[in-house]
């Protein structure tokens, strides 16, 4: 009887001693797992999502032909070529006349992404110079000195709306060529009496509407001619 009670009691110790042992493996394989789950990064947006980069300068759009002439004779002034080329005709693009009478089959015309800049060493054909018949082939930056911006006309003497001041003996033709189209004359009577008047100069800005903006479509320089 006594053999049993002992062999009893060390089955009973034994079965607590393993009970423990698991119940301690437990608890340090909690203990060594983490509190918190690893965070997982955000995936990036797809690429198509992305904003493009835009390289090219957008049109202006001036609701009144004063509102873009006022633009149009400011960046001239400074030769800010991206505003003007932002101004020109999307479809006529931007034609230089050297005088008032335009001549259709010499002018120079260019679309908004052809306008060159002061840097370009080519020299075009412009037309010929009054009164001698030679022909006029400069760089735009030398036309543009010459025939473009050679006076303040920012701070013109007059300003004509949709008329031209100055008269010589060229015939202006503008309303011919561009008969839908709002003149804007920047004109000096002359700058030395000794030349009584006969050394007046205009700047016109040609305008015309297009899908309910005023846009460019020609500068003429106009002045005495033989």
């Amino acid at each position: 009887m006594k053999k049993w009670l002992v062999i009893a009691l060390s089955t009973l110790i034994l079965a607590a001693g393993c009970s423990n042992a698991n119940g301690n493996d437990e608890q340090g394989a909690q203990s060594e797992s983490p509190s918190t789950p690893a965070a997982t990064a955000t995936p990036a947006p797809p690429a198509s999502t992305q904003e493009p980069v835009t390289t090219t300068e957008e049109p202006q759009v001036a609701a009144t032909s004063e509102e873009a002439a006022a633009a149009l004779i400011a960046a001239l002034k400074e030769s800010d070529l991206v505003t003007l080329q932002s101004y020109i005709h999307p479809e006529k693009g931007l034609l230089f006349s050297p005088y008032v009478h335009i001549d259709t089959d010499t002018a120079q015309v260019f679309q908004r992404e052809e306008l060159p800049d002061m840097e370009d060493a080519t020299e075009y054909g412009w037309g010929e110079y009054d009164g001698i018949g030679d022909p006029i082939e400069l760089t735009f930056k030398q036309y543009y000195e010459k025939f473009v911006y050679n006076q303040d006309f920012m701070n013109a003497e007059e300003i004509g709306w949709d008329e031209i001041k100055g008269s010589g003996n060229s015939i202006p033709n503008i309303k011919d060529v561009y008969p839908d189209s709002y003149l804007v004359d920047y004109y000096f009577s002359g700058f030395n009496e000794e030349f009584e008047g006969m050394d007046w100069e205009s700047l016109i800005l040609v305008l015309e509407e297009y899908n309910g903006g005023w846009f460019i479509v020609a500068i003429a320089h106009s002045q005495w001619t033989i």
